[in-house]
């Protein structure tokens, strides 16, 4: 990618994220209004077994993906082959999803989730994005784990397909990228396990941390290797 564009994509990410971060910290409401969408004296989507197989499904994939990138950077590794690319892969992998949305985020915020919380029947405080609070001991809601994730896929899906695809080829991609993530993202609001702010700052946080380490890895133009 060359400089100008990684730039521009760069600030793109960066004013999105301090913009959507923005308007959750001047109308945390919001939250309240999205998950109210979809609760009826209880969070039904979660209950219908096509959504739950979905959901496994979406799962299982996504930890597939990333077990074949690792396997991919080992076989590289030992047989001595260009493995910069499986080596972005895999640190985007464990930055994004894994470090910083499971590791430091869910199991430290302490946000509690939607059907915990007392406006949908449960018994905690609903709080903020961003508010630091123990409402919630460990894989909390704040961010979305499964959104992370799916989001982190499809950009590395994109990353490895972009260049191999033409200009019609690449408007499918983008087109079928963006409802895969929609799709995984969506079903945690509905299911009532995360908040609107939880996804989008999750895909959020996963697309900087994947922006950040392309250039680390592609300091110049070139995307060979």
């Amino acid at each position: 990618m060359p400089i100008i564009e990684y730039q521009r994509l760069l600030i793109w990410l960066l004013a999105t994220t301090l913009a959507v971060s923005a308007v959750f910290a001047a109308f945390p409401q919001i939250d309240l209004y999205a998950a109210a969408l979809f609760y009826n004296s209880g969070f039904g989507w979660n209950e219908v077994p096509a959504l739950q197989f979905i959901r496994t499904a979406l799962i299982w994939g996504m930890t597939g993906f990333a077990i074949l990138i690792a396997l991919a950077f080992g076989w590289a590794w030992l047989r001595g082959k260009p493995m910069r690319a499986l080596g972005y892969a895999l640190a985007v992998i464990l930055v994004g999803p894994l470090f910083l949305v499971n590791t430091v985020l869910k199991n430290n915020w302490g946000r509690a989730r939607p059907a915990e919380i007392l406006q949908f029947g449960g018994d905690s405080l609903f709080t903020p994005a961003y508010l630091y609070t123990n409402e919630c001991d460990t894989n909390c809601s704040f961010t979305s784990g499964e959104g992370g994730a799916i989001a982190t896929v499809a950009i590395l899906i994109a990353f490895f397909a972009w260049p191999k695809l033409g200009h019609i080829g690449r408007r499918w991609l983008v087109a079928g990228l963006s409802a895969l993530v929609l799709l995984g993202a969506g079903l945690r609001v509905a299911m009532g396990r995360h908040f609107l702010s939880d996804t989008l700052l999750s895909i959020l946080f996963c697309a900087l941390v994947a922006a950040v380490l392309y250039r680390l890895f592609y300091p110049a133009d070139s995307r060979a290797g």
